[in-house]
């Protein structure tokens, strides 16, 4: 027959195994398995302007940082206009599904992204004729899932490029080097809008279905994440020296103002 010592150790087994199995219950119950959960930012609105270009898609700050430039998915040109989105001019160059923008103060030219045929295409910021353009080497090729936003970054000199879904792709890309790092992206249901802050070096990208503006560093890693009011934005800059966000919506063609409240 079995003796006190072996019932003692059973009892003792036992309460160790449901001790174990609480822990890990509580484990499971305080999200300790899940990912984790983004900070929250604010954003307060302060402006909202109708814009003239149909369909705007792509935002960049023009060279001296007091104008902008974006692209328009309907006409498929490039457009300066002043803070308030009034159109100063229009280049010359007409492309072909045109969704990112980016102005490349070292060598004063435009860069924009063409979306289908997965191609960055440099104009002169003068003239708007096209200069050179480049195939960019991306992990899918759904025709209206590529290109979406482009940014360039003039501490590294490279650029900074997302790829819309399928799959979701953060590229570094430069004209002598061609695709430095990609990233693949799992924080959103798409990816829209990109723009490079150099100065904290920092990357902010925005998600159109998923209603969202991210902050991220320049490995993508998510810091905070900031709700927006809407779907379709697709263009974005930001001031950080006023820590003022400027957004265009591809649906309502407008130009939003927002600022960081935290």
């Amino acid at each position: 027959m079995f003796d006190k010592t072996f019932f003692k150790t059973m009892h003792l087994m036992l309460i160790t195994i449901i001790f174990l199995t609480g822990v890990e219950s509580c484990k499971k119950d305080d999200g300790g398995d899940l990912p984790p959960v983004n900070p929250t930012g604010k954003l307060e609105k302060l402006n909202e302007f109708k814009l003239v270009v149909t369909e705007p898609s792509g935002l960049s700050f023009g060279p001296y940082g007091n104008t902008l430039l974006m692209v328009s998915d309907n006409t498929n040109k490039v457009y300066e206009t002043d803070m308030q989105g009034d159109v100063m001019r229009e280049l010359a160059y007409v492309g072909m599904d045109l969704e990112g923008v980016s102005f490349n103060p070292d060598e004063q030219i435009v860069a924009v992204a063409e979306e289908r045929k997965r191609q960055v295409v440099f104009l002169d910021y003068v003239n708007g004729e096209e200069q050179e353009r480049f195939d960019i080497a991306t992990g899918g090729n759904t025709d209206n899932k590529g290109l979406e936003g482009i940014s360039y970054n003039d501490k590294n000199k490279a650029y900074y490029l997302v790829n819309e879904d399928v799959p979701g792709e953060m590229i570094v890309w430069s004209k002598i080097f061609g695709n430095i790092s990609t990233t693949e992206l799992h924080f959103a249901s798409d990816y829209s809008a990109i723009y490079v802050d150099t100065k904290n070096a920092l990357v902010y990208i925005v998600s159109d279905e998923s209603q969202m503006l991210y902050k991220c560093d320049y490995n993508a890693k998510v810091l905070k994440e900031y709700p927006l009011p809407d779907t379709k934005f697709e263009g974005i800059v930001v001031d950080d020296d006023n820590q003022l966000v400027y957004l265009v919506n591809d649906k309502t063609a407008e130009l939003f103002v927002f600022k960081f409240l935290n």
